[in-house]
């Protein structure tokens, strides 16, 4: 479920009508790291985190009595996966202006989707409810940059953080039959 979450990002980002920069650049999902050089103008959406959204949990029901701590149905999670969007143009005056141009235009079309409407859903995600949602620059996502980029070997490059919550429903095995 957490590539197709991937996926609908890129659906979101690669639909018709977008920006110049943006609708031109290649989408990518690589780890920004020093070497990390692309050969086309790319928006890299890196996923550092995967977490719990215990704002949105909905695990409120009891087990039934005799259950053994079993509802019979698996209730869903809800689960925040943080993406770090950087923009990497290739060629051209002025790398660092097209750089925050690109990133510029990402922030105006994601800001557009707090709630991802199902014609971006792809895979797993197509029948979610609810929707997921969608916070572009997350207040409380990757408190000390700095050392986020020491941390990947890289030098400090702009950002944007956007963090998708989605709802995971937990494998539940058939028992044993005896």
């Amino acid at each position: 479920m957490i590539r197709d979450l991937s996926e609908t990002l890129r659906a979101i980002l690669t639909q018709p009508g977008l920006p110049a920069a943006l609708a031109a650049a290649q989408i990518a999902f690589d780890r920004p790291t020093e070497p990390f050089n692309p050969t086309q103008t790319t928006l890299d959406l890196f996923l550092y985190e995967i977490r719990e959204n215990h704002d949105l949990r909905s695990d409120t029901r009891a087990p039934p009595p005799g259950s053994g701590g079993r509802t019979g149905t698996a209730v869903p999670m809800s689960l925040a996966c943080s993406y770090l969007a950087t923009a990497w143009p290739v060629g051209g005056p002025e790398l660092a202006l097209q750089e925050q141009n690109l990133l510029g235009e990402t922030l105006q079309v994601l800001a557009g989707y707090p709630i991802i409407p199902t014609a971006f859903l792809r895979g797993s995600l197509v029948d979610q409810r609810p929707l997921p949602q969608m916070l572009v620059l997350h207040p409380d996502a990757l408190k000390n940059t700095s050392e986020f980029w020491t941390a990947l070997g890289s030098k400090l490059r702009p950002s944007l953080s956007v963090t998708v919550t989605i709802a995971v429903v937990p494998f539940q095995a058939r028992p044993a039959e005896t």
